[in-house]
């Protein structure tokens, strides 16, 4: 990372013009700020008992709040240590697929009546053998239209293991697309097979 060493009032002008969350430290003389920007760090010395301390000190409320980490569209703003949006709560459901006697494959489909961001969860079945596995692809709600391949591409189970499909992001999943999870079995079963999913997602 670059650290580049600006006045107090372009650091000001650069923490509101880029939307960057400011940081300062202090020792008995001065306030170090500082606020990142990818892999440049904006940073700025003020000495106390001056006028840009009195500035300073009105507006320090702003100062060491979460960091955030900006990303690309439908990926949130974040707390740094965190996959969780700010001003969400995580919430958690459970789905369960179903693979009738006879047949080799059984799908659920995942949607949420309103827009959520999506980290991942855990898919478990103690039904299953090596040879099954899980695939599961994003469609749109309206047709069943492909619209992303491949999201999972054979994950192969073991009974009563959890398989982690965990993110350490979380992406904005709309309610127009729906995910399709797939169990897919080496034979057919004598029995139902059953995986039962759950999925973890902040609101």
């Amino acid at each position: 990372m670059k650290t580049v060493h600006v006045s107090y009032s372009d650091f000001k002008s650069f923490v509101t013009s880029k939307s960057l969350l400011p940081q300062y430290t202090q020792d008995d003389s001065s306030y170090r700020l500082f606020a990142t920007e990818g892999n440049v760090c904006w940073e700025s010395l003020i000495a106390k008992n001056s006028a840009d301390e009195t500035d300073f000190l009105a507006n320090v409320s702003i100062y060491n709040q979460p960091l955030e980490i900006k990303a690309g569209i439908g990926r949130p703003l974040r707390v740094s240590a965190s996959p969780q949006p700010l001003g969400t709560v995580e919430h958690w459901k459970g789905f369960q697929i179903t693979v009738p006697i006879g047949q080799t494959s059984g799908y659920i489909d995942i949607t949420f009546p309103t827009t959520v961001y999506l980290r991942g969860g855990y898919i478990v079945s103690n039904d299953v053998d090596l040879d099954d596995y899980i695939t599961a692809d994003v469609l749109l709600a309206a047709n069943n239209s492909t619209y992303i391949a491949g999201l999972i591409d054979h994950a192969w189970m073991i009974p009563n293991q959890p398989v982690d499909f965990h993110s350490a992001e979380s992406m904005a999943f709309p309610t127009t697309l729906k995910i399709r999870v797939t169990l897919n079995l080496g034979t057919a079963d004598l029995n139902d097979v059953h995986a039962n999913i759950l999925v973890d997602y902040f609101l």
